[in-house]
């Protein structure tokens, strides 16, 4: 098997699985109880968050458990935009965000909140400073993706945020880091934001773990009330064995970050390399998108189609954002990007597992597919 859709979700770590497997022996007892062992599982938590916050620079307090990352960035976005309501009604985004932000934003504009989508250009990129022109007086929030999950597409968020707190001081900052997070350094204590999401399934790491980091003294209403759990801004039970498996995902990555990232590099140049001999492909991520994902074009050929011929082989891939389910690519329309470019888009991206050899076995699988698969009619 050769998976090349790591952006969609990563295999889960044995090392992790195995922290994960101790953990459901021994750690049954619920954390909110008064007793010993209910004190034991809380201290293991809290030890799981002391580090995962200590590789992001920030405190220990500031860190909070979620069940995912587009949980994360529901909590952010309409808890930081409902507290200040009374003084600002307008919200400035990317026009490239993920569901889990360009949904709650289209609930919070039929609340009254005004919402402005700053697009990328044909190339991909955002013009930073069309963000920073949007915010003014009554802004409330600003949230952008770190890395876009379609293209791979970043932004300077250290720069963004540093110039958006200088235009508005009270503007509170939401990063969408799902697909930075352990894969790029973050250090919160250089980059001004507010809240950030991040994710553990991205991270080899379960599905159903993930977390924000809210910098404290962050007025946010909550949204999710219960018990009182994670001081009261997430209710429920935490799940402790996935914690615990977070936390272990994060330390196997946190010292092989700058390893990792040239290990991307060189595939991504390989594979740009391999694509070069087609005369149909048109590569849609900008030139200095994160190296870990690349989109291109196989013109004249369905990715869906393209996508279930690869599968036969075992060569997964995928044909947009795996949240939207084979719909068109948001990230490319709003890049302006043609119908008939877009219908033939495949997003492949790399993990820490992936091989110089499995792209050479991917090269030649779209070869065998050009030669096979009937060509749409222009």
């Amino acid at each position: 098997m050769i998976y090349l859709d790591n952006a969609a979700t990563t295999p889960v770590d044995p090392q992790v699985a195995q922290v994960i497997a101790q953990s459901l022996g021994e750690d049954f007892a619920n954390p909110s109880s008064l007793y010993k062992i209910g004190a034991q599982t809380e201290n293991k938590i809290s030890s799981a968050r002391r580090q995962i916050a200590g590789y992001i620079g920030a405190k220990e307090d500031e860190v909070y458990f979620t069940s995912c990352a587009s949980e994360s960035n529901n909590i952010a976005i309409y808890g930081l935009s409902m507290a200040r309501k009374n003084w600002a009604n307008k919200i400035v985004t990317t026009g490239y965000e993920h569901p889990a932000v360009r949904k709650p934003l289209e609930n919070l504009k039929e609340m009254g909140f005004t919402v402005v989508n700053v697009n990328p250009k044909a190339d991909g990129n955002i013009d930073p400073a069309e963000i920073v022109d949007a915010v003014d007086s009554k802004t409330a929030l600003v949230t952008l993706i770190h890395v876009n999950n379609e293209t791979g597409a970043v932004l300077d968020v250290k720069s963004l945020c540093e110039k958006i707190k200088a235009k508005n001081k009270r503007t509170v900052i939401h990063i969408d880091a799902t697909q930075s997070f352990m894969k790029t350094p973050i250090d919160v204590t250089k980059i001004p934001c507010d809240a950030m999401a991040f994710s553990g399934h991205k991270i080899y790491a379960p599905k159903g773990i993930g977390g924000l980091y809210l910098k404290k003294g962050t007025n946010i209403k909550t949204v999710m009330a219960g018990g009182g759990q994670e001081k009261g801004l997430r209710a429920g039970t935490e799940n402790i064995h996935y914690i615990l498996g977070l936390a272990k995902a994060c330390e196997l990555l946190n010292g092989n970050i700058k390893k990792n990232f040239n290990h991307y590099t060189k595939l991504k140049a390989h594979l740009l390399e391999g694509l070069a001999q087609f005369d149909n492909v048109v590569v849609n991520s900008p030139e200095n998108a994160m190296p870990y994902t690349v989109n291109f074009s196989f013109m004249n050929y369905r990715s869906e189609t393209l996508l279930h011929f690869l599968e036969a082989d075992e060569i997964y891939i995928s044909s947009g954002s795996a949240c939207s389910k084979g719909a068109a690519s948001h990230t490319l329309s709003v890049m302006g990007v043609d119908a008939k470019r877009i219908d033939s888009s495949i997003r492949v991206s790399f993990g820490i597992h992936t091989t110089t050899e499995d792209i050479d076995t991917f090269i030649a699988a779209l070869k065998k597919a050009s030669e096979k698969l009937q060509k749409v009619k222009k």
